[in-house]
């Protein structure tokens, strides 16, 4: 496992509703729409199971990012919110890039001690928790993630978002599905 990740890397695709874009495989749209823990899942589909953190810390956001947590803010203050993004590995294979926008107030209580843990592991075990919508994107050119997670591959990529809302505060999941990932076991190159 490379430890050689820049910090924070990013993501900026364009994000769709599920019915705007034409998911090309059934398996793949399964994992894209499934609202069950994807650690789990991802556990399940693997012998080792590790989540690699790329960082967390204070750190800018998109307004884009901004206005999908504050629809109503237009002035993003950095010291609000920490960046986390995380590499989720099955049997030494890097299988998804996660980048979570997190409110600091969360960060200081809720999640004040969640080191190497996977965030889904905490809050799909919290009923307080709760899920809006997925966001899907295709991402036909990931140069930015290619290069800085060093793939091989140049499928193209797919991913989701979405907002986990705990009473007043929100919180962005957004997941890449990288080249290896078991969302694209049964797709034929042609279906990229």
């Amino acid at each position: 496992m490379n430890s050689n990740y820049p910090f924070p890397i990013g993501i900026q695709p364009l994000w769709h509703s599920p019915h705007e874009l034409m998911i090309p495989d059934a398996r793949l749209r399964n994992w894209l729409l499934d609202t069950g823990s994807l650690t789990e899942r991802l556990h399940a589909n693997c012998r080792e199971f590790q989540v690699h953190v790329l960082g967390q810390r204070q750190a800018e956001i998109s307004l884009e990012e901004m206005q999908q947590l504050e629809p109503s803010t237009a002035r993003v203050n950095p010291a609000n919110w920490q960046v986390r993004e995380v590499i989720l590995w099955g049997d030494g294979q890097p299988w998804v890039f996660a980048r979570s926008i997190i409110p600091q107030a969360l960060c200081s209580a809720e999640l004040a001690n969640l080191g190497n843990q996977a965030l889904g592991k905490l809050i799909f075990n919290d009923p307080r928790f709760t899920r809006l919508p997925f966001e899907i994107s295709h991402i036909t050119e990931p140069a930015i993630l290619r290069q800085a997670l060093q793939l091989s591959s140049g499928r193209s990529l797919w991913g989701r978002r979405s907002v986990f809302k705990l009473n007043d505060l929100a919180m962005s999941v957004a997941e890449i599905f990288l080249p290896q990932s078991p969302a694209y076991a049964d797709m034929q190159e042609t279906q990229q």
